[in-house]
């Protein structure tokens, strides 16, 4: 996961306007990237990149559906090991990536527009 982000901690991506940390990987985190692989997995990917959500909003419906923490740096790791395709959030510790909205949310309790029926 560092060989495709070298600049990946639990954080997120560390770059020019982020939080900067000396945190690292330790086995929680790897548990927490199991997790998120085992979320993603059965996900439908698109062709295009999904700029509507964020890795960080996306780490909330897997803490939601999983009942449990996931640091956003953990998603990510999952999103690398997974290859699913994805674009850095300039001056942000997040990423954006390539699977919809509805896809995102079709599980997720606490969505308010899955109540509406919206999206």
């Amino acid at each position: 996961m560092i060989d495709v982000e070298p600049t990946l901690t639990p954080f997120g991506i560390e770059g020019p306007g982020t939080f900067q940390t000396t945190e690292k990987f330790d086995a929680d985190c790897m548990h927490q990237i199991e997790d998120c692989i085992n979320w993603l997995s059965p996900k439908t990917t698109q062709p295009k990149i999904n700029r509507k959500v964020t890795s960080y909003a996306i780490k909330h419906i897997i803490e939601r559906e999983m009942k449990t923490y996931v640091s956003n740096g953990c998603l990510i790791a999952a999103v690398f090991h997974l290859g699913i395709p994805y674009e850095v959030i300039t001056g942000s510790p997040n990423i954006h990536i390539a699977i919809g909205t509805k896809e995102l949310y079709k599980n997720d309790p606490g969505h308010k527009h899955l109540i509406h029926g919206k999206f």
